[in-house]
C-alpha cells in the first residue's frame, strides 16, 4: 500500500479526532459529533479538490469518510477518558494540518501545477478542515487570531518546494522535510505561545 495514501489516512483520523474534541463543550449527540467528525477531517481535502476540478478524494475512495467516521465514534465512546484540554486539540490540529499540506504539494504538483499554485493548495488543504471545524463548534478560528497557524505552513511547504527541485533530492524525504517542519513549527509556536509581531498585525478595533 502506498505510504502517501496511508498518511492521507491517518490524517483523516486525526481531524476528525480534533473535530470530536472541539465539539465536546457543546454536549451534542453521536450523529451530530459524527457529522463535525467528519467534516472536519474531509473539509480541507474537498476544497482543494473542487479547486483542481479533480474526483473530490473521499468520494472517490470511500476508505477516507470510513475512517473519518471510526474515528469519530471512537473518540465519542472514549469521551470520558479524554482531558479538557486545549493542548491536545491544538498539537493534534498541528499533526494533521502538517500531513494534510505536506500532501496536497505532492498532489497538485502530480496534476501538472506550478510551485506557486501547489503551494497555496498546501495552505488552503491545511487550513480548510479547521477553519470548517471552528466555525461549526462556535469557537475562534485560528486564522483570525495572532497564533502562528499559517505561517508554519508557508514555511514547511516553501521547504517542502525547494528541495523538491534540488536534483538528488527523494521526493518522499522533501515531503516528510516540509511536514515534520510544519509540525515542528506550529507545535513549537503552541508550547511557547509565539504570535506574530505587533508590527505584523492589524490592529482591531472600530475603524
Amino acid at each position: 500500500m502506498d505510504v502517501s495514501y496511508l498518511i492521507g489516512l491517518f490524517a483523516t483520523v486525526t481531524f476528525s479526532v480534533t473535530g470530536v474534541l472541539a465539539a465536546r463543550a457543546h454536549n451534542m449527540d453521536l450523529v451530530g459529533i459524527i457529522v463535525v467528525g467528519v467534516v472536519t477531517a474531509v473539509g480541507g481535502g474537498t476544497i482543494r479538490d473542487m479547486i483542481l476540478a479533480v474526483p473530490v478524494f473521499w468520494v472517490a475512495d470511500a476508505n477516507y469518510l470510513l475512517a473519518a467516521v471510526a474515528a469519530a465514534v471512537a473518540t465519542f465512546l472514549a469521551r470520558d477518558r479524554i482531558q479538557r484540554r486545549m493542548q491536545w486539540l491544538l498539537y493534534l490540529d498541528a499533526l494533521g494540518v502538517a500531513m494534510f499540506a505536506s500532501l496536497a504539494v505532492v498532489k497538485s504538483l502530480d496534476l501538472g501545477l506550478g510551485a506557486a499554485p501547489a503551494l497555496v493548495m498546501g495552505v488552503i488543504t491545511g487550513i480548510g478542515g479547521g477553519i470548517i471545524r471552528d466555525l461549526l463548534t462556535g469557537r475562534p478560528t485560528l486564522i483570525m487570531s495572532r497564533d502562528l497557524y499559517a505561517t508554519p505552513i508557508l514555511f514547511g511547504v516553501a521547504v517542502q518546494l525547494l528541495l523538491l527541485r534540488m536534483p538528488g533530492v527523494d521526493p518522499a524525504l522533501a515531503t516528510v522535510i516540509g511536514g515534520a517542519l510544519i509540525f515542528g513549527s506550529r507545535s513549537a509556536a503552541v508550547f511557547f505561545h509565539w504570535q506574530m509581531p505587533d508590527i505584523l498585525t492589524l490592529p482591531g478595533g472600530d475603524s
